[in-house]
């Protein structure tokens, strides 16, 4: 697999705007020392083998986005907002339409990576879009959570619902589904894989929370950050980190927003 050099381009805006660019010719320096393929000339056009590729993206979200889990979702929308609106891809949605609109989505996979058997695809449904990853070369957060908060940003350019997302198949594996919901209690999908139950319920959370899980959730609901969790809880920010991961992984968020979304929404904030 590779990967199409418009996402280097695309990380080259969005470093440069939020910490300058000597930030970007630092990060880039510091990568073409130790892997000598980043010291080619990268365009659009270009392929970045997936190795190269992901010891990039790592250093990148490592150095800028040090809370990886919420930074590849939040990430993904940037990247979509950019890309889609000023960037490279702004004529590639040239039909609003919702019917057109999903028919496009599978094409930004191969837009994005080449030389791969991996796909998505997306079908309309009642609540929302349905959308799925097969045959990935390995599972990797980037091919999810950024994944996920691209299309998910990429539907919230053009419909004027908010996009909800939940996860109903695969987690760390080759093939996940996700339903990007209009709806804020949708209906399950059914599922291709066998598993996501029948239609005729909502969506809900494969797990239950834990106390402490929830106790976490509900600070960070209220805009606290991981240092000021742990000195509140008496906990070190590690386990902070710990609990924050597990909850969100539970519930099938992956940011902040998410999670004050999801606490709001069950009369848990404050």
């Amino acid at each position: 697999m590779k990967v199409s050099g418009t996402t280097i381009l695309t990380r080259k805006t969005l470093v440069s705007r939020s910490f300058g660019s000597e930030a970007w010719r630092g990060l880039f320096r510091d990568v073409a020392l130790s892997n000598p393929w980043f010291r080619q000339p990268i365009t659009a056009t270009s392929l970045v083998p997936l190795p190269e590729f992901l010891t990039f993206h790592d250093e990148l979200v490592r150095r800028f986005y040090p809370d990886r889990k919420d930074a590849l979702f939040d990430l993904g929308v940037e990247s979509a907002r950019w890309a889609l609106v000023d960037g490279p891809l702004k004529h590639f949605v040239r039909d609003p339409k919702i019917t057109s609109l999903v028919e496009a989505i599978p094409n930004l996979w191969h837009r994005y990576f080449a030389e791969t058997d991996s796909r998505s695809e997306a079908a309309l449904r009642d609540a929302g879009v349905e959308f799925r990853v097969r045959d990935l070369p390995a599972w990797h957060p980037y091919f999810e959570h950024f994944v996920i908060g691209y299309t998910k940003e990429l539907l919230e350019l053009y419909c004027a619902n908010p996009i909800w997302t939940h996860r109903v198949t695969g987690g760390r594996g080759t093939t996940y589904g996700y339903l990007l919901a209009t709806d804020p209690v949708p209906i399950a999908p059914p599922s291709g894989d066998g598993a996501g139950g029948e239609r005729g319920g909502p969506v809900r959370s494969r797990r239950a929370l834990t106390a402490r899980e929830l106790e976490v959730l509900r600070l960070v609901g209220v805009g606290k950050t991981n240092r000021e969790i742990a000195l509140v809880l008496r906990i070190s920010e590690k386990t902070v980190q710990h609990h924050v991961a597990h909850a969100y992984d539970k519930l099938g968020i992956y940011s902040r927003a998410g999670a004050t979304l999801w606490l709001g929404e069950r009369g848990l904030l404050g």
